[in-house]
């Protein structure tokens, strides 16, 4: 009879258990399927541009992230900033939507197409509050172009490529009719359609990190929000306030002593955002993911040591990305996940798996899923990745004495990386050693700028193993005709649906003169 009577407490001990513990794994699953999601985008910043990967200054905050999350050591961008955004923005190859070319400039009639939809519109339709902050570069020539039309409820930023930090102003190596400059300046700075005239003086950085704390502490916490907060920094021009670059005042080298600077008030920017979460009581429930768009400009104070290469560049010091994700959903903190992922990947990873949501899109999209890999560890559902595919260029009529570029392609496939044509965005194969002021070195570029200059290879034609070689020291294409064939024929397939658009040259008719001053979208419904 005792012993009846204990079974059954046991038993009912044991469902209540259960059930509790029932109740908190729904509690736990329905609370990510609902996060809260912050995506930093950082402009132009390298390998070893944060201190958790080997940099000479400090950036405890971004540090701290990153350590306590997943750090994705495999992680490819595009070689400059529009293809890479493009990839966030549409989860597809920039190559598939005609923008693996030059940045998109204002005053350029083209941009992100607008049959594409965005990571913005996924979480909107997923009945997200959707906010993007910072630097477009995705097109402005018509309003449906710009973010409030792409799937975001507010915008705090500007639409060009780049601009002067303080006064918010970009220009243009560009004759307008009527004007006396051919280097026009003039605002590029909105707040949701509106011009920004009241932060004339506010370095931007400073800004938009105030903005996102302004937003977090007027949301209502029990409804979930999706932000993208592209930082202007640390891309050039070299400007940062005196208090940020007197905190670097042990790095010798000029420009890399100001890009410190720049970099310090990126870090601030971010711990603030950090501890507004937490003052919220929304930190919990974030899930915060971080990427540049490309590698570090060298000549601008960035640093890409000790990977080969670039911003611009197929190098992976072009296309390698700084990385991470922390926060909510993290089961296995402080880890590195070495599978293969890819900018266009952020769409799905964000949006299907870290949110649940169920997307549906407009294009077929080249970006995976692949959050459940990084849960677990396990094996990138990505085996390739196509890193650039530019046509070659030959003088034309209009410009008759082009020097002709015979184009790039680069792909990953497993360990291997093949590259073919001109692997940096200079005219000549080989620029000279002294990296120093060159825009596409083509070695191993120190934080003091001293270049270890690469072999010659007159053939325009790499492969690397990279389990082996992540540095590019050795070239073994002639090793492994076949492991060369297979994936030229890759690049092949992808050439076959290749979308080969230049960027059409600027419409007189964007002059900022005619608007007060301002760029403007100046196209409706395709017409002007």
């Amino acid at each position: 009879m005792k012993a009846n009577r204990l079974l059954r407490a046991c038993l009912i001990l044991y469902f209540f258990v259960a059930a509790a513990r029932s109740s908190d794994t729904s509690r736990r699953v329905g609370a990510a399927k609902r996060p809260h999601v912050i995506l930093f985008v950082i402009d132009d910043l390298g390998w070893n541009d944060v201190s958790y990967q080997g940099a000479e200054f400090k950036t405890p905050n971004i540090d701290k992230l990153a350590n306590s999350g997943v750090k994705l050591d495999q992680y490819y961008v595009n070689r400059i900033c529009s293809p890479t955004r493009s990839s966030i923005m549409a989860g597809r190859y920039a190559y598939n939507m005609g923008l693996d070319g030059p940045v998109i400039g204002n005053g350029h009639a083209y941009g992100l197409p607008l049959n594409h939809t965005t990571i913005g519109d996924a979480f909107k339709t997923g009945g997200y509050s959707t906010h993007a902050i910072g630097k477009w570069d995705l097109g402005m020539y018509n309003w449906e172009s710009t973010p409030t039309y792409r799937g975001f409820d507010t915008f705090l930023g500007f639409y060009n490529a780049a601009e002067e930090y303080f006064t918010h102003t970009c220009s243009i190596a560009y004759h307008f009719p009527g004007t006396n400059t051919s280097r026009l300046r003039a605002l590029d700075f909105r707040r949701n359609k509106a011009p920004e005239w009241s932060l004339n003086g506010t370095y931007s950085t400073n800004a938009y990190s105030q903005e996102a704390v302004d937003l977090i502490k007027a949301h209502d916490k029990s409804e979930p929000f999706f932000m993208y907060l592209a930082y202007q920094a640390v891309h050039g021009p070299l400007e940062a306030p005196q208090h940020y670059i007197d905190m670097c005042s042990d790095i010798a080298e000029p420009r890399r002593q100001v890009y410190c600077g720049m970099a310090k008030a990126l870090d601030e920017g971010i711990g603030n955002i950090t501890q507004a979460l937490v003052e919220a009581g929304m930190w919990d429930d974030t899930l915060i993911a971080f990427t540049t768009d490309n590698g570090g400009q060298i000549a601008s104070g960035g640093n890409n040591w000790p990977l080969r290469g670039n911003k611009a560049t197929v190098w992976e010091g072009g296309v390698r990305g700084v990385a991470f994700v922390t926060g909510a959903g993290i089961e296995h903190p402080s880890t590195t996940y070495n599978g293969l992922m890819h900018a266009s990947d952020w769409l799905l990873t964000l949006a299907e798996g870290v949110a649940g949501l169920n997307v549906t899109v407009k294009q077929q999209l080249d970006g995976m899923n692949i959050w459940p890999a990084i849960l677990s560890n396990t094996t990138s559902p990505r085996h390739e990745i196509l890193l650039s595919l530019m046509p070659a260029r030959y003088p034309t009529p209009d410009k008759p004495h082009a020097r002709i570029f015979p184009g790039t392609a680069a792909i990953r496939v497993d360990q291997w990386k093949l590259i073919i044509g001109m692997p940096n965005c200079s005219l000549t194969p080989h620029p000279s050693t002294n990296m120093s002021d060159d825009m596409c070195p083509s070695g191993w570029v120190h934080p003091s700028a001293i270049e270890i200059p690469p072999p010659a290879n007159p053939s325009l034609v790499w492969l690397f193993d990279m389990d082996d070689d992540p540095l590019e020291k050795n070239d073994v294409h002639e090793q492994h005709p076949d492991i060369v064939e297979k994936l030229r024929q890759r690049i092949e397939a992808f050439n076959a649906t290749h979308i080969n658009q230049m960027p059409p040259p600027v419409d007189p008719a964007s002059n900022p003169n005619n608007f007060g001053g301002v760029w403007t979208p100046w196209i409706t419904n395709g017409e002007r």
